[in-house]
């Protein structure tokens, strides 16, 4: 049975608590990553996805360079164990209308698991099929 570790992206990226909208959406691109998580120390505190950027921020006419990220990243971080199967994910990011999950193993984060990632664990099974 397929986990939810065996698709995750496993390097975790994250930017400062201080840093701004802009800041954020700027290093996103710079990255090619659709989500990141926000740092406070050593703890990571929210996740900043696309999607927020786009209705939080651009759909309400805020400021992006003065806007704080800690304003629109979502809190706490919902996530799943890596040890879980990925059918699991699937359910519990449907059921919450989220579109990217923190991974955790033994509590601690470890990877992303994202919309695309779920893609490709279904589209094998479908290519197996034909």
């Amino acid at each position: 049975m397929d986990e939810i570790g065996d698709y995750m992206i496993s390097t975790v990226l994250s930017i400062d608590i201080e840093s701004s909208v802009q800041e954020a959406a700027q290093y996103m691109v710079s990255q090619s990553i659709g989500s990141v998580l926000v740092k406070e120390f050593d703890e990571y505190v929210g996740i900043v996805t696309e999607t927020d950027l786009t209705r939080k921020v651009l759909g309400k006419g805020l400021n992006p360079e003065a806007t704080r990220i800690t304003e629109i990243m979502t809190s706490p971080i919902l996530s799943l164990d890596r040890y879980l199967p990925i059918e699991e994910a699937n359910r519990f990011m449907h059921k919450n209308k989220i579109r990217h999950l923190a991974v955790t193993e033994e509590d601690k984060i470890v990877g992303i698991l994202s919309v695309k990632d779920l893609v490709s664990y279904f589209s094998k099974d479908f290519r197996m099929q034909e």
